[in-house]
């Protein structure tokens, strides 16, 4: 059957004909991004869901048989929200996230006295070799944390704690020691003591930065939590659930965790780059600028 021709179908496309026509092609393009925009400022402006409407139409006819389709997923994320205690996805999904902010907290508090003492000479010995024991896996101090601490959420909090610090203190340091010495000459001309040239310029003047690398190293802590899970189970947790699931090869679920995991991060991003624009107003307008 035909589609027979309405008279505003004709006139459109006698309109558009009478304003393309006798132009040449590179003209007739100038012509349609002046009325209708330009193409390359619309893939510029939507990159973010062009990137992942290609991730979703490579996942949906994706030849890779180990990946699961979005349905499995699906069907698996309503299982688990469904499902009731220990088992249940909001329940490890608290016990994971609990683990994460107050081992994030405490190694924040921890990394930043250690990375602030190593303005003093006597302290850069010690900060030096904090720094070099981030090489070491967070496992093989299990005997240590077994001696101090009992099994269960005091000995993982001491793991997350010590395995993110070994990272903070590294980058922590290195934005101290990139503060350029104009600055503290600065200090010293303006008449400040020596406390308020610290709480100045190495204090408060790296604050945004500090933000910045406890967001980035904060990632760190996710991947250290499911090995700190896995290697101690109790009380459960999304580095435990995925143990479980994965040793009966269902990866539905298991991909499931990693896309609530993926989620979180992208939350706390956005909570720590707010945070800096609420603490550090003028960064903001600077990077504007």
């Amino acid at each position: 059957m035909v589609a027979k021709a309405t008279p505003e179908t004709t006139a459109a496309a006698a309109t558009g004909s009478r304003l393309f026509a006798g132009l040449t092609p590179r003209s007739a393009y100038l012509q349609a991004v002046r009325l209708y925009g330009d193409p390359g400022l619309f893939v510029r402006a939507n990159l973010l869901v062009l990137w992942l409407a290609a991730f979703v139409l490579f996942w949906v006819f994706n030849p890779i048989k180990a990946l699961p389709y979005p349905s499995e997923i699906w069907t698996a994320l309503s299982q688990m929200f469904a499902a009731q205690g220990s088992q249940g996805l909001v329940y490890n999904t608290y016990v994971t996230l609990k683990l994460n902010v107050v081992g994030l907290l405490y190694s924040t508090v921890l990394s930043l006295l250690i990375a602030y003492m190593s303005v003093l000479p006597f302290f850069q010995p010690f900060n030096k070799l904090v720094q070099w024991l981030r090489y070491i896996p967070i496992i093989g101090f299990n005997l240590v944390f077994l001696t101090l601490f009992t099994i269960g959420w005091p000995m993982k909090v001491a793991m997350l704690t010590v395995g993110m610090s070994f990272f903070l203190v590294t980058s922590m340091t290195a934005v101290i020691a990139s503060i350029p010495k104009m600055k503290f000459e600065l200090a010293r001309v303006l008449g400040y003591s020596d406390l308020e040239t610290f709480y100045s310029v190495v204090v408060r003047g790296t604050g945004p930065q500090m933000i910045e690398v406890i967001a980035q190293n904060a990632a760190i802590g996710w991947v250290m939590i499911t090995a700190i899970e896995t290697y101690n189970r109790t009380e459960g947790g999304i580095g435990s659930q995925i143990y479980a699931y994965s040793s009966v090869n269902n990866l539905p679920a298991v991909y499931a965790y990693l896309i609530v995991i993926g989620v979180i991060a992208v939350a706390e991003d956005w909570l720590f780059a707010l945070l800096k624009r609420v603490l550090f107003p003028y960064t903001t307008v600077a990077e504007r600028a």
